[in-house]
């Protein structure tokens, strides 16, 4: 069953009791990928331990929490459009790293493993249980665990918490997998999307900056990072008039119900000014992002570093795609200006 419209779309996902996120058990249909470790992290859990995990993690996601990481956050986002040319690719030069140096602070891991991470996310966000993906998947798995057994205490974030805490090494792993997943790559595919958004509204941010919160809002319901999720019937039902099995698997497209015309005046345009803006890119209910306030403080840094240190105008050019199930993934781009050296804000 699929679902679209705002309002479906936010009843499957606030109901869990009737639409649970446990795939593993409640799927009528063969899991291939069951031993993903996502699949067994609290992304799809229902409560009691949903709530229990939840609560473990959350800490390391507070506003004070973002606000300290906030600077430095910022330091490497100049850091990085310092060394960005329009010969660059984006993504390579800005979008993976900047996430994946917050990620690594957040966790408490070392700098210098920031390419191994970039790899294991992506083997473990690639297998879907396609037995050529296999290899791959197992060893990022396998490396994964070995690493977080390592990390020291002294280093502090979120790993040595969870060491401590009492959960096993899998346990572990399987939160570990699904914050790489969900902190560097749907934040890493939000700066690509925004690039790609407000290259016809630098002028406007630039004028009014105060504008740029807003702008990210719109880029997420207009380009959500994750354009569908789904949820799986623990019991028949009915669904907007739609009649549904036990173990049946419901998508719900994020991107539709963004777009909803019942929501949202004019809702293929993209408005700098939209409010109220209730989109739903990062869920609802029990499964809300939790790291929803770190992505948005990264975008936020991100644009206004693109404002202030790349001159006038910008271009999208050497664009290359690749559809996915969910939508359509990018693979490249290059961000493309003049006056290159002579950039304001420039140190």
């Amino acid at each position: 069953m699929f679902v679209r419209s705002h309002a479906l779309v936010d009843e499957v996902l606030t109901t869990h009791d009737l639409f649970s996120s446990d795939e593993i058990r409640y799927s009528a249909s063969e899991v291939p990928h069951r031993d993903n470790p996502v699949l067994h992290s609290m992304s799809a859990m229902d409560p009691p331990r949903h709530h229990e995990l939840r609560r473990l993690v959350s800490r390391a996601f507070t506003p004070r929490t973002v606000d300290a990481l906030t600077p430095s956050i910022e330091s490497r986002a100049a850091r990085l459009l310092d060394e960005l040319t329009p010969a660059s690719d984006f993504i390579t030069g800005f979008a993976h790293p900047l996430p994946i140096a917050t990620l690594a602070a957040l966790l408490g891991v070392s700098a210098d493993r920031e390419a191994d991470f970039v790899r294991w996310t992506d083997a473990i966000t690639m297998f879907f249980g396609q037995p050529e993906a296999r290899p791959a998947f197992e060893s990022a798995v396998s490396e994964l665990r070995d690493y977080l057994r390592t990390v020291p205490s002294s280093e502090g974030g979120i790993v040595a918490e969870l060491r401590e805490s009492g959960l096993t090494a899998d346990e572990i792993v399987n939160l570990a997998s699904l914050l790489l997943i969900n902190g560097h790559e749907t934040t890493k595919t939000l700066l690509v999307n925004t690039v790609l958004s407000v290259a016809d509204h630098v002028s406007t941010l630039r004028a009014d900056p105060d504008l740029v919160p807003s702008a990210i809002e719109e880029v997420l319901r207009l380009r959500p990072s994750a354009g569908g999720t789904d949820r799986f019937a623990t019991r028949a039902g009915v669904l907007g008039g739609e009649a549904f099995a036990a173990g049946q698997r419901i998508i719900v497209s994020l991107a539709a119900a963004n777009r909803d015309p019942a929501v949202f005046d004019r809702p293929n345009a993209f408005d700098v000014r939209r409010s109220p803006n209730p989109h739903l890119s990062f869920g609802h209910g029990i499964h809300f992002c939790l790291g929803a306030h770190l992505a948005r403080r990264q975008a936020v840094v991100a644009l206004r570093a693109l404002l202030a240190r790349i001159p006038g105008p910008w271009t999208v050019e050497g664009l290359v795609t690749r559809d996915s199930p969910v939508g359509t993934d990018v693979l490249a781009l290059r961000l493309v200006w003049s006056a290159e050296r002579d950039r304001p804000g420039r140190t």
